[in-house]
């Protein structure tokens, strides 16, 4: 039976579940963000060959670190199942069926089953269908759990989250829209926490910091690392984040704090819409 926990964003990662690449748009893909609408009809558009490289590279790196590596059943008939963090997140010791806003993506949690059967169902629950919550809008994080109201995530996704996690402190954190002239389609696209105290912000993408956001040590990022999704980053342990490769000045500065920064090539799993966070659903961390 696989052990649940997570309890921060950085904790020494043990299992995760990561992306399935073979099938990479073996149905005709459904365009549902922006990102895509840029790559998907050009000559750099992403291959299923260069795709099943970069994920197992991924994984090859995740291994050697000693986690334990899982992925989804194939599943017929959905686009792609690469982004696991959208359908699915820990909390503590409970595994969050999510809901998501796109109908093109709401059948891929099935994917997980064989994993899911063998938690105890009593760990196990299922945002409502009329909830749309997805799981690159939510961050634990030592007590809290951010929750991006964003181009998908509605205020009551935060509300069902601070109803069934009392123990936890919910914080909304409103993102900007494409109609303000942003596009971050999760949270994760602008803040994620890095080692000790320290985190990834894009902070033109959120409407408004938090003051529980403000309480770590900033690293900047700018409009153009954000569309690297340089704030996408795996940490495996406080002192250990994969990173891509490209984002060269941001992997400087997590340097700087102490951090050991493992660059990956990995271009094609981007122009779908995530990075190495979003391509990770970690299941286990100390």
């Amino acid at each position: 039976m696989h052990k649940l926990c997570v309890t921060s964003e950085t904790g020494r990662l043990r299992s995760v579940i990561i992306g399935y690449p073979d099938n990479f748009h073996q149905v005709p893909p459904a365009i549902i963000n922006e990102t895509q609408k840029q790559y998907y009809f050009g000559p750099d558009c992403p291959t299923r060959e260069r795709i099943m490289a970069e994920l197992d590279g991924f994984k090859q790196v995740l291994a050697g670190h000693g986690v334990e590596v899982l992925q989804p059943e194939p599943l017929d008939d959905v686009p792609d199942q690469l982004m696991t963090r959208d359908i699915g997140v820990v909390i503590g010791d409970t595994f969050v069926v999510t809901q998501m806003a796109r109908a093109s993506r709401r059948d891929e949690w099935l994917g997980l089953l064989p994993i899911l059967d063998e938690l105890n169902t009593q760990r196990i629950i299922k945002v409502p269908d009329e909830i749309v919550l997805e799981g690159g809008d939510v961050i634990v994080d030592n007590g809290r759990i951010f929750v991006g109201l964003s181009q998908r995530t509605g205020a009551d996704g935060a509300a069902y989250l601070a109803h069934r996690f009392p123990q936890f402190e919910v914080i909304p954190v409103p993102l900007k829209q494409l109609a303000d002239g942003e596009n971050v389609l999760h949270l994760d696209c602008s803040f994620v926490p890095v080692g000790q105290r320290s985190a990834l912000i894009y902070a033109d993408g959120l409407a408004e910091v938090p003051e529980a956001i403000a309480d770590y040590d900033l690293i900047e990022v700018t409009r153009a690392e954000q569309a690297l999704l340089a704030t996408n980053v795996l940490s495996l342990s406080p002192t250990q984040v994969i990173a891509r490769r490209c984002a060269s000045r941001v992997n400087a500065e997590l340097r700087q704090r102490g951090l050991e920064v493992i660059e990956l090539p990995f271009a094609d799993p981007p122009k779908t819409g995530g990075s190495f966070r979003c391509c990770s659903l970690p299941l286990w961390r100390d």
